[in-house]
């Protein structure tokens, strides 16, 4: 059968260009960008400091011994001068600081509070007639006589009994070389870095120290309320050796409460001092450190050359006031150009000496834009020796958000 072949209408498909694609692709993009952008987190509102440290106005000034070697500090402020000869020597009874602020560390007491009571055994006894036969210093004692913590302290620390260091060390560590190592350790942790204890009372040659080291050891001791108070008795009352006097004849003379005598023929005449000052409504403790005074009267050179330096410094001891920088202590700065100095809205006193260094750092608070001016937006940290002062800093500008555009072509 013949006949025409039947043809298929031919179809047409409408194509969008690939140009149009990529310009519509690119549109998207760059408004999603732009979207992105301005949606997106801001960047940090950063605090800066405008200066990091400063130098109270003057010069401290002391004159020290001539002999022997020396140093001053203050219980929160460490050691601010010495004599350059700082090396280990004999240190005698100034020893019985580090013994005393290990048995208030391991048995801790608050005022008004006496402890634990110790019954003092055989051993106690036969080390109290070993100091009496040898001629150390020595508290009276009897086997089984009952002793608080608080009173043997006063044993050890006032007429600087040497048979109560070991009945002590005995107690916080169980022997002799226990408490030894303990207070060798210590030492360490202290950066008593010249330090080496041999025994708990001092009466041997080889337990030796230097001023700097002694100020570090009282600094710590002196944050002790108990440990303080007892330096400062003049005297005390115990059951069996009755009134007993503080060997440092210096208490309640050239303003001083303490801290600890010691004398031997090894190691001369040593005297580790306190004074207080009262600046603002805190008391601070100037301490002083002398070793190794060789006279006739080798005690009483130490007692007079550390009464010496304390009436020397204890009036560059005082509050200062800090001159605030032009332009603030610090800064708030942000990305998008809107800043703002900060500054303490009050003057800011510190605690300190002429020429000591002051540290600053600085914490930004965290805070939602916009921050209105005059308000807390910082906290600076003053940094003199230990201590560490907390000061709000305000912003003296608006920290406002950034504009449209800004947010839209950052980069």
């Amino acid at each position: 059968m013949s006949g025409t072949p039947s043809t298929s209408p031919s179809r047409k498909v409408s194509m969008v260009p690939i140009k149009g694609i990529l310009v519509l692709l690119i549109a998207v993009l760059v408004c999603a960008l732009a979207v992105g952008r301005y949606n997106g987190p801001l960047p940090t509102v950063e605090a800066k400091l405008t200066t990091t440290s400063s130098s109270l106005p003057g010069h401290f000034s002391v004159t020290f011994p001539e002999q022997g070697e020396s140093a001053v500090g203050t219980e929160n402020l460490g050691v601010i001068t010495s004599t350059p000869n700082q090396s280990p020597v004999p240190i005698a009874s100034v020893t019985k600081i580090m013994t005393a602020y290990l048995v208030l560390k391991t048995h801790p007491l608050q005022p008004g509070q006496s402890g634990p009571a110790l019954t003092m055994s055989a051993q106690d006894f036969a080390g109290y007639q070993n100091a009496l036969s040898n001629g150390y210093s020595y508290l009276k004692i009897e086997e089984g006589e009952t002793l608080t913590e608080k009173q043997l302290l006063e044993g050890l620390l006032l007429p600087s009994g040497d048979n109560v260091a070991d009945t002590l060390g005995r107690w916080v560590s169980g022997s002799d070389e226990a408490f030894v190592a303990k207070m060798n350790e210590t030492a360490k942790s202290l950066g008593m870095t010249k330090t080496h204890y041999a025994d708990a009372s001092g009466v041997s040659e080889t337990t030796v120290s230097t001023a700097v080291d002694q100020i570090k050891i009282a600094q710590a001791a002196m944050q002790d309320p108990v440990f303080r108070q007892i330096v400062a008795m003049p005297q005390a009352t115990l059951p069996v050796a009755g009134t007993v006097y503080n060997v440092n004849s210096m208490v309640g003379k050239h303003g001083i409460t303490g801290i600890k005598t010691g004398s031997t023929t090894a190691a001369g005449g040593c005297f580790v001092s306190a004074t207080p000052v009262v600046a603002g409504d805190e008391t601070h403790y100037i301490i002083g450190a002398v070793l190794g005074q060789v006279t006739q009267q080798s005690l009483q050179s130490a007692l007079q050359a550390n009464a010496d330096i304390l009436d020397q410094v204890r009036s560059q001891f005082k509050l200062y006031t800090l001159d605030q920088p032009a332009s603030g202590y610090g800064e708030l700065t942000t990305a998008w150009g809107s800043n703002s100095p900060l500054k303490a809205s009050k003057s800011v006193q510190i605690f300190g000496y002429p020429g000591m260094k002051v540290n600053y750092s600085i914490d930004p608070q965290t805070t939602k834009l916009p921050m209105p001016a005059n308000s807390n937006r910082a906290t600076l940290k003053i940094k003199s020796g230990e201590e560490v002062q907390s000061i709000p800093l305000q912003n003296l500008q608006p920290i406002n958000p950034p504009g449209f555009l800004w947010r839209l072509i950052r980069f």
